[in-house]
C-alpha cells in the first residue's frame, strides 16, 4: 500500500484527518488509515506504543486542537515528542491533514438553468448543501444575469445553450458548467472560469475548425433536451456534482478535471473520458478583461 501524493507543503497549524478515511488496527500492531489499497496509509507505532494508543491520540487530530497540543498530550499515551512531530509529518506528506475550518462564510449561491432529468437530478444532489440554490427555466433578451448573484450557473439538458446566456454569463464575469445529454452518454464541461479559461464559443470555433457545417447543426440543436436511461442521468449528474464540490470548496488544487475539457461519461462501454478543449486563437475571450474576483473562492 502506497501513500496519497502530499498535498501541501505547509505545516497545519490545528489539523483535522481526513474524515472520508477510517482508523483502522491489524494483527501486526499497525495502525492503517483508510481502506483503498491505492492509498492506504499504514503506521507503525513507536517502540513501546500500542495501536489503540496511536489510535486515541489520531483522535485528537479534529481541527480544533492545536498541533503543539497534539504533540503535548501524545506524551500521555508514550509517544515522545520527536515520535510524534514525525508521524505529524508524515500523515501531512501523505496529504491526509487538512486545516481546520475557518469561520464559515457566506453561503454561495448556485443557479441550476434548464428543464429536464438532469436539471432535477443535480438540483436534488444540491439539496441539503451548504449553498443557496435556485433554478430557471427560461432566458430572455431583457434577462440580466447579474441579478441572479451566484457564482456558478449549471446549464442543464439543452444540447446547446442558448448562445445570448452564454454571452450574457461570460459578460457578467460568472462561472458556468454545461451538463447535457449527447446520444445516449452524459457530457459535462467544459467548465467556464471566464477570463481564465477557454469559454463555449472557442469549444464551437474547434468544432467547425473540424467541421464547417458544424453551425448548420447546432442550430437544429438549440431548444432540444437530450435523452438517456435513468442510470446515466443520475451518473451524469454526479459527475457535475463532483465537479461543483471541487468549484465550491475554494481549494485550489486539484482543479476542476472540467476546466478546457469535457468528461464524456459512456455506461454502455463503462468509459468516462477527457476531450480537451483549449482556447481557440480565433475567439475573443483571451483577450477578455473579464476576470473572476478572488473572494469567489474558484481555483485559479
Amino acid at each position: 500500500m502506497t501513500p496519497a501524493s502530499p498535498a501541501s507543503a505547509r505545516t497545519v497549524q490545528r489539523p483535522a484527518l481526513d474524515p472520508r478515511r477510517p482508523i483502522l488496527t491489524r494483527p501486526s500492531g499497525r495502525v492503517q488509515i483508510g481502506w483503498d489499497p491505492d492509498t492506504a496509509l499504514l503506521l507503525t507505532p513507536p517502540d513501546g506504543v500500542e495501536a489503540a494508543a496511536l489510535v486515541s491520540v489520531l483522535g485528537l487530530l479534529d481541527g480544533r486542537t492545536s498541533r503543539p497540543t497534539v504533540v503535548w498530550r501524545a506524551v500521555d499515551y508514550g509517544i515522545t515528542p520527536t515520535d510524534m512531530s514525525a508521524l505529524l509529518s508524515e500523515l501531512d506528506e501523505a496529504g491526509l491533514l487538512s486545516p481546520a475550518s475557518a469561520a464559515p462564510d457566506p453561503a454561495p449561491a448556485v443557479r441550476v438553468h434548464g428543464r429536464g432529468p438532469l436539471a432535477d437530478a443535480i438540483a436534488a444532489g444540491l439539496t441539503g448543501a451548504p449553498i443557496r440554490l435556485t433554478r430557471s427555466t427560461h432566458f430572455t433578451s431583457d434577462t440580466d444575469v447579474r441579478r441572479w448573484n451566484c457564482m456558478c450557473v449549471v446549464l442543464t439538458d439543452d444540447l446547446v445553450p442558448d448562445p445570448r446566456l452564454i454571452d450574457a454569463l461570460f459578460t457578467a464575469g460568472i462561472a458556468h458548467l454545461p451538463v447535457r445529454l449527447r446520444d445516449g452518454k452524459g457530457i459535462v464541461g467544459p467548465l467556464v472560469l471566464p477570463g481564465r479559461t477557454s469559454c463555449l464559443r472557442c469549444a464551437d470555433l474547434t468544432r467547425c475548425a473540424a467541421d464547417e457545417e458544424w453551425p448548420h447543426v447546432a442550430a437544429q440543436l438549440l431548444g432540444r433536451v437530450g435523452h438517456a436511461g435513468p442510470s446515466t442521468v443520475m451518473a451524469t449528474a454526479a459527475v457535475a456534482l463532483g465537479q461543483l464540490e471541487k468549484v465550491l470548496s475554494g481549494v485550489a488544487r486539484p482543479v476542476p478535471a472540467s476546466l478546457d475539457a469535457t468528461l464524456e461519461l459512456d455506461l454502455d462501454r463503462h468509459r468516462l473520458a477527457l476531450r480537451p478543449w483549449p482556447r481557440n486563437p480565433r475567439c475573443g475571450c483571451s483577450r477578455s478583461p473579464i476576470f473572476l474576483d478572488e473572494p469567489q473562492n474558484l481555483p485559479p
